[in-house]
């Protein structure tokens, strides 16, 4: 066995022991899913759930069995313009391998915190717009931070993982990669502000505009093979 959880502190940047790069889709048999929700617990949390089995089967590549399971704790605080939710969680993964190169372990073992806070406010103004003199305007404010420490994964085959972009839903998003084989460290703020202009006989949405933008509070670590840590 090998626990990776408590790996050397240093970049994942490829290593020659280390991260796999596997070539050509993988089969999911079987695959299995479970999400689940829970609000008004006590002191008002949510609890919320999401796990995963699933075997990938290659005719010629590294094949395994990945085991993961995200529980998560959030305090959502909200009134009817102001919205305020910090959350814990940890993402638990569990790996047994097959066709590993020397030196490589069969089993792999991942544990990651992560902590989040999410705030936003809502405010609102009539305004005249295009002759409507009753034009609502909202302005939208959003910060969004969130902590997730680094552990080495430079050993963990990427069997369905790929980086998720830059994007106005990707940079509310804990994870900067689509797939469990990488959570990515983080120490990041994002701050967003949204306007849009509504007409409120109908409930039509005229217009939507917003700008943000992210800060990066320490470097990033965590990287898919063959990247280098930025």
């Amino acid at each position: 066995g090998h626990d990776e959880q408590d790996g050397d502190p240093g970049s994942d940047a490829p290593q020659d022991h280390g991260q796999t790069v596997l070539s050509g889709i993988y089969s999911r048999y079987p695959q299995a899913t479970l999400t689940a929700n829970r609000p008004d617990l006590p002191l008002r949390t949510t609890f919320a759930f999401g796990g995963e089995y699933v075997d990938f089967t290659h005719p010629t590549a590294v094949i395994g069995q990945r085991w993961t399971a995200y529980p998560q704790i959030s305090l959502p605080l909200q009134t009817t313009a102001f919205s305020f939710t910090p959350k814990v969680g940890v993402h638990v993964s569990r790996y047994l391998l097959d066709r590993q190169g020397v030196g490589n372990p069969d089993y792999i073992s991942r544990n990651v915190p992560i902590a989040s806070l999410d705030s936003s406010v809502t405010l609102e103004r009539d305004i005249e717009w295009l002759g409507n003199k009753d034009t609502l305007q909202t302005l939208e404010p959003r910060l969004y931070y969130v902590y997730i420490p680094r552990r080495e994964q430079s050993q963990i085959p990427v069997f369905d993982t790929a980086a998720t972009g830059y994007g106005v839903t990707q940079i509310f998003s804990e994870n900067r990669y689509a797939g469990n084989d990488r959570i990515g460290d983080a120490n990041e703020l994002t701050a967003m502000v949204n306007t849009r202009l509504i007409d409120p006989s109908s409930g039509r949405q005229m217009l939507t505009a917003g700008i943000g933008q992210r800060y990066y509070f320490s470097d990033q670590r965590v990287t898919m093979p063959g990247v280098a840590p930025r």
